[in-house]
């Protein structure tokens, strides 16, 4: 029986990255006996015809059999990436797919206040979610119970049920864990093995500063047409890459002291029995958190009129220009 791979995310754990190395590498992935399908990135689409009772389980093990059946190379594994499978709370929609195949899930777990961070400068920067995009960050926090797939030990225990601990593949995204870096671990975790002679995996869908993101909240991008929307996205990206940065918007910290204490204690007695069942230790997460006194990133625009001007809309708008130059050139 073949191996199907189904690549969950979490966001912010370099999927962006992870889905450009597969696909760069399609060919090369190939000779090894790995299908990465659909010549696409991210199977998103795929996963969301699936999940709204489109296209069942059945018919897409077929549509993969036959796909995997047709390559001159024998297939032995095939994997499937989109990182929003973790948002759905119900995953009983994938279960057939263990009748044709023998389900690996990689599951990547970043801890829970960082993973905040980064996911509320996510939302802010893509405003597919208007509720979240234009929210405050102590509005964000405020609803971080929503954000369900955090709590690591509740969603194991779901996957746990549908797939089998058994065939669970999960890794922690931390530095010290991840000494050749995400996209190596998660190819350890997937069964790509050694990455060396691939093409190597860029660095995809960075976070803008708290400056940027600041501008970018307030700015209503998701109500613009998709190639409007685009030339605004790449101007923020463009100016984010420009500006020089103080040392409060170099801050990777978001979250207050109190705030953070608050957060890793509620999920401390999950992380400790997930790191106990799947890793055969006390501790989940291994770096500390920063020190108190770490300085904050400061979200917010600057109070003067014309700072604001010469610092951010100009430069903004200059962009903005010399895209509509290029575009009739």
């Amino acid at each position: 029986m073949r191996t199907l791979v189904l690549h969950i995310g979490t966001h912010r754990t370099a999927t962006s990255s992870v889905q450009a190395f597969l696909h760069a590498n399609g060919p090369a992935l190939l000779q090894r006996g790995i299908l990465y399908p659909f010549g696409v990135k991210r199977h998103v689409v795929q996963m969301n015809r699936l999940f709204d009772g489109k296209v069942p389980a059945a018919e897409l093990a077929a549509d993969l059999t036959r796909r995997a059946d047709s390559r001159r190379q024998p297939v032995h594994t095939i994997i499937l990436s989109d990182e929003d499978i973790c948002m759905r709370r119900d995953l009983t929609p994938l279960a057939p797919l263990r009748d044709s195949f023998d389900v690996k899930v990689v599951f990547a777990l970043r801890r829970q206040d960082l993973w905040l961070e980064s996911w509320y400068l996510q939302n802010v920067k893509w405003q597919w979610n208007p509720t979240l995009a234009h929210a405050t960050f102590p509005e964000f926090l405020a609803r971080r119970e929503e954000f369900h797939w955090a709590d690591y030990a509740a969603y194991v225990d779901h996957l746990e049920t549908v797939f089998g601990p058994e065939n669970l593949r999960l890794y922690v995204f931390e530095k010290a864990q991840m000494p050749q870096g995400p996209v190596a671990a998660f190819a350890a975790a997937a069964g790509i093995g050694d990455v060396a002679g691939l093409a190597p995996a860029p660095h995809a869908n960075p976070s803008h500063s708290p400056l940027v993101s600041e501008f970018m909240r307030r700015l209503p991008l998701d109500e613009a047409p998709p190639p409007v929307r685009g030339m605004l996205e790449r101007a923020c990206s463009a100016l984010d890459a420009a500006l020089a940065k103080a040392p409060e918007e170099a801050s990777p910290w978001l979250i207050d002291p109190a705030t953070r204490a608050a957060i890793l204690e509620r999920h401390a007695p999950g992380n400790a029995a997930l790191a106990r069942r799947h890793f055969g230790r006390e501790a989940l997460f291994l770096e500390p958190p920063p020190p108190p006194d770490a300085p904050l990133a400061r979200l917010a625009l600057p109070a003067d009129p014309e700072a604001l001007m010469d610092r951010l809309v100009a430069p903004f708008v200059r962009e903005l220009i010399a895209q509509a130059r290029e575009a009739r050139t």
